[in-house]
């Protein structure tokens, strides 16, 4: 059956939402939360026809749709409906219905990237504003009426029409998680049909911590600083993930030298290595998720709200950035880090504006001065130099120590009942004060809580018969 791949997300209570400098808390719902599993399957040949047709279906149905903004997508499905069973009678109704239902989704989809679009990008919001979104990927989440679940049997059976079913065995599938979420939902569950997998979606119960205290992270490219509200700094160090992605970058520019000529060979190398790099780097982020949920422990985790952080960036660089600039934020692994500390945490999440993190001082909330390349001070290449002085009150700190403690004082003022004491916050500034090194290269601060190293790089992992060298 192969190996199985497990994703979730948090859903209740409801992630706190940014507003205005800081977030607001929303508080709802019950502890509970959706566990996906993905595992992989080849769909047999009736369920890729059926796949095909739901996707047409979806693509004639968006135009209509939207020649009637009036009406509400409930409305939509009972107007077509009778339509959509007329023109594909070989099919069972659910169908229909869940071909509706993705319609819904897409559309739901299309209007976020244009609202999102306004927000960051306005020449591409006009370009979307007047153009319609169209499916091209195979994918259907099924209606509940057209498959079962046997549970002693471990089979899974579809509905493609009343005199058509397709039996798919799953009795060699054991995973942990799966086994778990399983019978932790009573297997009910979800389910959505790809090409070459079935997602299964559980719903699980979730136990809501209630935070005792707060923590603050300020996520960087190598390293991640915490700053807990009982005077405790630590760095995890993610300088394993940053090596992982140099190596592979070089071996692509040398298959692209290489390969200069075939570009469909090109493509298919490329997409090789592409997986390659990922099943690498995904350990490594976890192994740091888990270091990061460790250190907070029962605290409450403040991050910096970084959705629009890359469209952002390049917009304030030009149109479309250097290529550099380019390179680097797509290589930036925070999102899929901050993805996966969502569902290890076992307290909700705090959303922060990450506006002035990096520039505002720690003791007196002041100004902090842009970062200078003099002596005493330089930066490795490509990055920017980690010493800050502020204007206000002459202080001197490191740059990423004092954005942590910056995202802890945020996050405080939110979480009821987190408060800094005047002996943990003396001990925060003292610890992200400015100590150069004796060698006058790049200073640090003193962390007095140890550097976590998630994962070494395993340079002998690089060494592959590919044929293409690092150089």
């Amino acid at each position: 059956m192969g190996e199985l791949f497990h994703r979730s997300s948090f859903v209740g209570p409801d992630p706190w939402i940014p507003s205005g400098n800081l977030s607001t808390p929303r508080m709802g719902g019950s502890g509970w939360a959706i566990r996906t599993v993905v595992v992989p399957h080849r769909l047999e040949p009736a369920l890729l026809r059926v796949l095909r047709d739901v996707r047409s279906v979806v693509n004639s149905l968006v135009p209509d749709w939207r020649a009637h903004p009036e009406e509400s997508r409930f409305g939509a499905t009972k107007r077509t409906y009778r339509s959509l069973r007329e023109r594909y009678p070989h099919l069972a109704a659910g169908w229909c219905v869940t071909a509706a239902n993705e319609t819904s989704a897409l559309l739901n989809a299309w209007d976020r990237s244009v609202r999102r679009a306004k927000r960051v990008d306005p020449v591409r919001f006009e370009r979307m504003r007047a153009g319609l979104p169209r499916r091209r990927v195979l994918k259907a989440s099924l209606h509940q009426n057209l498959f079962r679940w046997d549970l002693s049997a471990r089979r899974l059976d579809i509905t493609v029409r009343p005199d058509l079913h397709v039996s798919m065995d799953l009795a060699s599938t054991q995973h942990r998680l799966w086994e778990r979420y399983g019978a932790a939902s009573g297997w009910v569950f979800g389910l959505t049909l790809r090409p070459n997998a079935l997602l299964f979606h559980f719903r699980v119960p979730h136990p809501v911590t209630v935070p005792v205290g707060a923590m603050g992270a300020d996520l960087n490219f190598d390293s991640a600083e915490l700053a807990t509200s009982d005077g405790r700094l630590t760095r995890i160090d993610l300088r394993p993930v940053t090596e992982v992605q140099r190596r592979m970058t070089h071996k692509r520019l040398a298959i692209q030298r290489r390969i200069a000529k075939d570009l469909r060979h090109q493509r298919a190398v490329l997409r090789r290595y592409g997986r390659r790099e990922k099943n690498r780097v995904t350990p490594l982020l976890h192994r740091a998720a888990n270091a990061i949920v460790a250190e907070a422990g029962d605290r409450g985790l403040v991050l910096e709200d970084l959705r629009d952080a890359t469209s952002t960036i390049l917009r304030q660089r030009g149109r479309w950035g250097s290529p550099e600039s380019r390179r680097r934020l797509s290589a930036w692994t925070h999102g899929r880090l901050v993805e996966i500390i969502g569902y290890k945490a076992r307290t909700p999440i705090i959303w922060v504006n990450p506006e002035g993190t990096s520039q505002e001082c720690p003791r007196c909330g002041g100004q902090l001065a842009l970062p200078s390349a003099g002596k005493g001070h330089s930066a490795r290449p490509g990055r920017m130099p980690r010493q800050t002085i502020c204007g206000k009150c002459g202080g001197v700190w490191h740059r990423d120590a004092a954005a942590a403690m910056v995202v802890l004082s945020r996050g405080c003022r939110l979480l009821r009942g987190a408060t800094i004491t005047p002996s943990a916050r003396s001990a925060l500034l003292e610890a992200a004060a400015w100590r150069p090194t004796e060698d006058g290269g790049e200073g640090r601060c003193s962390l007095s809580g140890p550097t976590v190293e998630p994962m070494k790089a395993d340079t002998a992992k690089f060494d592959e018969p590919s044929g293409f060298s690092d150089r």
